[in-house]
């Protein structure tokens, strides 16, 4: 089973955003909800703004396999991780594109 893990770091408006994202292949997508770590522990009561960060990292790595046209195994994103402070949507939605792009342009 591959796995890549990319992360994403921007500033805007002098605030940090962050997120580390793995996607990852596997046989079957459902009932695999992924592992989301802040502040390096993982958090098992989430959030809406925990589920926003999730949510935006799906959402990068659905569009990239809709794009690339990727047909082989399916991808999911394993984990995402950031912090309480840095954390922001479009910081996992740029970090799962990355890691997406990466693990099917390593097959093409």
């Amino acid at each position: 089973m591959r796995s890549v893990t990319r992360k994403h770091l921007s500033v805007v408006d002098g605030r940090a955003r962050f997120a580390r994202v793995t996607v990852a292949e596997s046989e079957s997508v459902a009932g695999l909800p992924p592992v989301l770590i802040l502040n390096d522990r993982e958090i098992e009561r989430r959030t809406e703004a925990d589920e926003a960060l999730i949510a935006a990292a799906v959402q990068g790595l659905t569009e990239t396999v809709t794009r690339l046209g990727w047909r082989g195994l399916p991808l999911r994103v394993s984990k995402v991780e950031s912090s309480y402070v840095d954390m922001h949507p479009d910081a996992a939605h740029k970090a799962a594109i990355s890691a997406a792009t990466s693990l099917i342009e390593e097959e093409i």
